[in-house]
Parts: structure tokens; sequence; C-alpha cells
């Protein structure tokens, strides 16, 4: 009977003195005060960086690359067979341009392939043509069978490959476009698939098409501002918010005379 009325005096006082703590009902001014700062510096970083991108969304419109602006109309002057040589070469560029556009899938990256040596095709005459595409059968070749992308014969082969090619589309041998150019061709040139010549369009607006707005065009500190926005101002005010929530939590500890134990 003794055992049994501890037990229940024991649990009437666990019952009379609960310690659990809630954030979200807290049963001390210290604690509901401390909530509220809390929400308030969670609400200003949720808007710092959620309402940023909103607005970005809002306000943000597709802007075509230049690349693109010379593309569509050469590129419709073609297909109504009313293209130039400059048509030929502004299309071509263009897509050697997207060809070393990193998220390119590689179907489309066949895709365009097969547009820029047809394009060649139309370009060179016969026996520069028959030339070419022996030196990148050869090219394609060697790249299966190097260990080494410095091997001496593979980059003869490029070079065989750009000397010819870069003329024709106007484009510099030593330019980085001139080496996307060099492993952009197919063995068959003047063959453009129908589905090449469908897609190809679409292809180039989807990865020549960006969307921009005066907070990514604006340059601030010499970099575009939503960059440094996102990378600089962001960590900054995160610190900043740091040191608020300390800030105002002594002040509140002083206001209500809350003491900490020290040893």
């Amino acid at each position: 009977m003794a055992s049994f009325n501890i037990l229940t005096k024991l649990k009437t006082l666990a019952v009379e003195t609960d310690y659990r703590i809630s954030f979200f009902k807290p049963t001390t001014q210290q604690a509901k005060m401390n909530r509220n700062l809390i929400i308030k510096l969670f609400i200003a970083w949720a808007v710092a960086i959620f309402g940023f991108q909103i607005l970005l969304k809002i306000i943000e419109k597709p802007v075509p690359e230049e690349a693109l602006v010379r593309f569509i109309p050469a590129w419709h002057r073609i297909e109504a067979g009313l293209g130039t040589d400059n048509d030929l070469q502004d299309i071509g560029r263009s897509m050697v341009q997207v060809t070393g556009k990193l998220t390119l899938e590689p179907g489309e990256y066949a895709i365009l392939k097969d547009g820029i040596s047809w394009t060649l095709s139309e370009l060179l005459p016969e026996h520069e043509l028959a030339d070419l595409q022996e030196s990148v059968i050869r090219l394609n070749r060697l790249r299966e069978e190097i260990v080494s992308l410095q091997d001496p014969e593979y980059l003869a082969a490029k070079e065989s490959v750009i000397s010819t090619a870069a003329p024709a589309l106007d484009i510099g041998e030593g330019t980085l476009l001139a080496q996307l150019l060099a492993i952009g061709l197919v063995e068959n040139m003047a063959v453009m698939e129908d589905q090449s010549r469908e897609r190809i369009p679409e292809i180039m607006s989807l990865y020549l098409t960006h969307n921009r707005s005066v907070l990514t065009d604006t340059i601030f500190l010499g970099f575009p501002f939503h960059y440094f926005y996102s990378a600089v101002f962001l960590l900054v005010f995160f610190i900043g918010l740091c040191w608020i929530y300390c800030h105002r939590t002594d002040k509140l500890h002083a206001r209500l005379n809350f003491l900490e134990a020290h040893d």
C-alpha cells in the first residue's frame, strides 16, 4: 500500500510539473517572444530567397541569342529555295555553336551533325567535298583507335578536316568553333534526314533562347545582379539574420531579467 501511494504521488507531481517544451505553444513570455522572433527571421529569409526567384519568373522574357537571330531568316530562305552562300554559312556557324552546349542530348547532337555536314556539302565544290569526306572518315576511324588526343596522326587528320571545313563556313581555323566543327561531321555529308530537317529549328530555338530581365542584364560589382544576389548577398544576409537573432535575444533576456546559470 505504501509503495502504491508513493507511485500515485509521483504521477501527480509529474502532471503538475510538465517540463515538455513546444515551439508552437510556448508557456512563458520569454519562450513566446523567442518564437515570434524566429518566425519573423524565417519569413525574412524565405522572402529573400523564394521571393527573388518568383520575381525573376514574373519579369523574365525569352531573348534569342544573336546566332539564333541570324539562323531563323537564313533557314527560312534556304527552305524556300532562296538561300545564298551567306545564308548557308550563317546556319552552319550557328549549328556548330550549339554543338558546344553541354546540355545537348546525344540525339540532338546527331541531328545537328547531319545539318552541319549537309550545309558544307552545299557550299563546297564536288572535288573538295570528296576530299573532306575522306578526311572525316579517316578522323572518325582514328578517334576509335587512339589512346591519346595528342596522337600526331589524329591531330593531323583533324587539321585536315578543319583546313577545308572551317573556311567554307567562315570560321577561324584556330578557334574553338573550328575544333567543334572537326568532330561534328558525318561521313555521308550530302544527305540530311527529313527528321533532322524538321527538328533543327526546334533544337536551335531551345538552346539559343534564354529567359532574361533587368535583374539578369544589370551588372553589379562586376557580376550579373542575379548572380551577385544569389552567391554573395544571400550569404551575407543569412549571417546578418544570425547576428540579429543573437542581438535581439540578448536584449530580450536583459528586459526579462533572464539570467543564465554559470558554473
